[in-house]
C-alpha cells in the first residue's frame, strides 16, 4: 500500500482488476474469525490495514468496543471477502463510495438512517444529503458513513505550458506538449477515465463505457504515448517542477502548492477541469444482517468523534467529511489548515465536481482496452 500521507493510497486500493490476489494478510483468512471467542462488545471490521491498525483498536477499546480488524488491500478484496463471509463474519466493511451501489445491489450492506449515529450532525450537510453522491439513497439515508474525501486534478508547469480558462483535460493532448512530457499518477482505470472525460463522455456514463466509447478512450490514451507514470507523489511533483513533465493528472489538488513551495515561486497550477475529475469519499458501511449491529453503529459514532477524526487528519492529511473537525483544523491554522485550503476542503461543494471512483461495468472490456493501449 502506498504512503497514506502522500494522498495516493486510494489509487492503490483500487489496483486494476487485482481481484483477490492480496488475501493472505496479517490477521489471517475469514475462517480464522469463526474460532474466536465473542463478547457483547465485539465489532468485526473489514477494512484497509490503516483503518484496522492498533491505534484504531485502542480508540475503540477506550470507548468500550472490542474491535476485531480484518485487513484487506483493495475495494475488490473487501467486496470478495464480504460476499464470501457475509453477515456472519463482519459487521462493518469500509469502501470508497463508488463501490457502495455494487454492495447494495448485491444485498451485502444496509442503507441506514444517519441520525441513528450519535454525532451525525458533525458532518458537512452535503455529504449526507446530496443524492447525486452514489451512496446517498435519500437525504440522511446512506449506504456509507462519509469519512474522508479528495479529488484528482489537472496540473501543469506554467513556465513550459501557459494555459487559460476554461481548463480542460484536453490539455494533456495540447499540440505544444512534446512527446513524453505528459505524466500520470494511478493505474489503467484512472487513465482510461481521464481519456473518457476529455472526450466529453458524461461523468455518469464513464464507468459504463464499452464498445465504441471505450475504444475511443483507449485510442485517445494511446495518442499520449509515451507518457510517464509516476511511482510516487514526490517523483511526480519533481517532474512537474523541473520540466521533465509539462502537464499531468495529479492524485490531489495540493500537488501544485508543494511544487511551488520547493521551487520558491509559482511554477505550477492545479485545478479540477470543466469536465470534472476523479475522486473519492470513503467510509464504513453497515453489513446487512450484522449480528453486532448496535456495536457497528457505535463504531461509526466513535469513528466520527473528535479523537479518531483528529488522529486520521494528523496522520493522513486528507480532507474530512466532518464539518466540526474541518473547522477545528482551519481555526488552528498552520500547515494543517494550509493543506486543507490547498485541496479546496474549506468548500465541500467542490465534491460535486467529482466522478467517484468505482468498478467499471465491464472490467474485462476495460482490461482488454488498456492491453491494446500498452501493446499498440
Amino acid at each position: 500500500m502506498m504512503n497514506r500521507i502522500s494522498g495516493a493510497v486510494h489509487s492503490t486500493r483500487r489496483a486494476f482488476l487485482k481481484g483477490t490476489a492480496g488475501l493472505a494478510l496479517a490477521t489471517g483468512p475469514i475462517g480464522a474469525l469463526s474460532g474466536c471467542s465473542s463478547s457483547e462488545n465485539d465489532v468485526v471490521v473489514l477494512g484497509w490495514s490503516s483503518y484496522v491498525a492498533p491505534e484504531i483498536a485502542a480508540f475503540m477499546k477506550t470507548a468500550g468496543l472490542n474491535m476485531r480488524g480484518v485487513p484487506a488491500e483493495t475495494d475488490q478484496d473487501m467486496f470478495t471477502k464480504l460476499k464470501a463471509g457475509g453477515a456472519g463474519s463482519y459487521d462493518i466493511v469500509f469502501a470508497n463510495c463508488g463501490w457502495s451501489p455494487t454492495y447494495y445491489k448485491a444485498g451485502l450492506i444496509e442503507a441506514f438512517d444517519v441520525k441513528e449515529v450519535p454525532g451525525w450532525d458533525r458532518l458537512w450537510p452535503i455529504f449526507r444529503e446530496d443524492t447525486t453522491f452514489p451512496y446517498v439513497v435519500e437525504p440522511n439515508r446512506l449506504m456509507l458513513f462519509p469519512n474522508m474525501w479528495d479529488s484528482f486534478g489537472l496540473i501543469w508547469n506554467k513556465e513550459q505550458l501557459p494555459l487559460t480558462e476554461p481548463y480542460s483535460w484536453k490539455a494533456l493532448w495540447d499540440p505544444r506538449v512534446p512527446a513524453g512530457k505528459v505524466i500520470m499518477k494511478g493505474g489503467p482505470e484512472e487513465f482510461l477515465t481521464i481519456a473518457g472525460l476529455s472526450l466529453g463522455i458524461p461523468r455518469d456514463r464513464i464507468f459504463a463505457m464499452v464498445g465504441d466509447e471505450l475504444q475511443s478512450a483507449a485510442a485517445a490514451l494511446a495518442e499520449l504515448k509515451p507518457f510517464q507514470i509516476a511511482p510516487s507523489d514526490s517523483s511526480f511533483e519533481d517532474a512537474i517542477r523541473t520540466g521533465k513533465a509539462w502537464v499531468g493528472q495529479s492524485s490531489n489538488l495540493a500537488a501544485s502548492a508543494r511544487v511551488n513551495k520547493v521551487a520558491g515561486k509559482e511554477t505550477s497550477q492545479s485545478v479540477i477541469p470543466t469536465e470534472g475529475s476523479l475522486g473519492w469519499v470513503d467510509g464504513p458501511q453497515l453489513v446487512k444482517g450484522a449480528k453486532n449491529r448496535a456495536n457497528a453503529i457505535k463504531f461509526m459514532e466513535i469513528w466520527n468523534g473528535p479523537e479518531v477524526q483528529s488522529f486520521l487528519y494528523d496522520t493522513y492529511s486528507f480532507p474530512l467529511c466532518s464539518k466540526a473537525e474541518t473547522e477545528r483544523v482551519l481555526a488552528k491554522g498552520g500547515d494543517g489548515a494550509a493543506n486543507l485550503l490547498d485541496r479546496g476542503a474549506d468548500d465541500p461543494a467542490m465534491a460535486k465536481k467529482i466522478l467517484f471512483q468505482g468498478p467499471p461495468d465491464d472490467p474485462a472490456a476495460w482490461a482488454k482496452a488498456y492491453d491494446q493501449v500498452v501493446g499498440g
